[in-house]
């Protein structure tokens, strides 16, 4: 109990509590949901691991350490029936160039509209979408190091209100020559500040006559969620039977506070893997887990996986991921 109290004062010593102010300050928050069930039953702490074409959304430079083609799907079961699916697909384009396209679109039923005097409904419905749509580019410049850069466009459209921006990944991969060991960093959703198209009317009372007045504006304008992340990873134990990967990794958002990340990952025979992590500082998540499997068909290399993440409040979501490698 002692060590256990210690720890918890030595991570609030560790982690101030600024930046926690700047959350919802960002827009297009939908980009900070985890899209690869295999990344986030490890807490999401994979911007060292090559793992499958989902890596790519987390550090664009993954795509160098991809020698396969791959391909990824995942499906998200979000709170309160909002869906969440992403794509992805990596290959070797020539020499020491890879390239990659993925995307992704967070949806929902229509929803009726409610308003003071009808909280039941008003019989009009609205439809919520964001989505996005990226191209990556990678190189392995020498055997250990390797960079990435991914350009998007991001869209949201929200009863008609809408608003796009180009939005860019970079990322660096690099094997230090110590056993196993990868230092990587990655920045993501980096671009300008974005508003919502069109204006609104804004009602205001006259100071001096007392009177309403209607006042056509425009709508404020907020940056994307850029994240900074750096991590390392290692492989403690790799045999023909058996493989362990331990990842640890600081994540620094412009729209909270910085938090730690951690996650392991365990195979037998590089067919059955197991997976745990656990996020310090992060409002609403903690603990991760997943799993997954690989079975060889033909030519191809089939994989499905798993994730969960604990939500402390909203119901926890569910992911669901298949790739392909060849």
């Amino acid at each position: 109990m002692y060590f256990l109290l210690l720890a918890t004062g030595y991570s609030q010593s560790l982690f101030p509590i600024l930046g926690g102010q700047r959350a919802g300050t960002s827009v297009f928050s939908f980009l900070n949901i985890g899209v690869s069930a295999r990344a986030v039953g490890m807490g999401e702490s994979v911007v060292a691991l090559n793992q499958d074409a989902g890596s790519i959304y987390y550090n664009p430079a993954v795509i160098a350490q991809l020698d396969q083609t791959e391909i990824s799907i995942s499906q998200i079961q979000w709170p309160a029936e909002i869906n969440y699916d992403y794509f992805s697909i990596t290959r070797h384009a020539f020499g020491r160039n890879y390239i990659g396209i993925s995307g992704g679109i967070l949806h929902m039923q229509p929803m009726e509209e409610t308003t003071e005097y009808h909280p039941r409904g008003t019989g009009n419905y609205f439809t919520f979408q964001d989505r996005f749509i990226a191209l990556t580019y990678g190189a392995k410049m020498t055997n250990r190091f390797s960079f990435g850069i991914t350009l998007k466009h991001v869209a949201e459209n929200l009863a008609g209100y809408g608003m796009n921006a180009v939005l860019m990944d970079m990322g660096t991969f690099y094997w230090t020559g110590y056993k196993s060991l990868r230092f990587c960093a990655s920045l993501s959703h980096f671009g300008s500040r974005v508003a919502p198209s069109g204006s609104y009317e804004k009602r205001i009372l006259d100071m001096n006559t007392g009177q309403e007045i209607i006042d056509t504006t425009h709508f404020e304008q907020f940056s994307p969620p850029t994240i900074f992340r750096v991590g390392g990873a290692i492989d403690p134990v790799k045999t023909d039977k058996q493989h362990l990967i331990l990842s640890l990794q600081l994540n620094h958002p412009v729209d909270n506070a910085e938090y730690i990340v951690t996650g392991i990952e365990y195979s037998f025979l590089r067919t059955l893997f197991l997976r745990a992590g656990y996020k310090f500082n992060k409002n609403e998540e903690d603990f991760t887990f997943g799993a997954g499997f690989i079975i060889p068909v033909g030519p191809l290399k089939l994989r499905a996986d798993y994730g969960y993440a604990n939500f402390q409040h909203l119901s926890d979501p569910k992911r669901f991921s298949i790739g392909f490698s060849f």
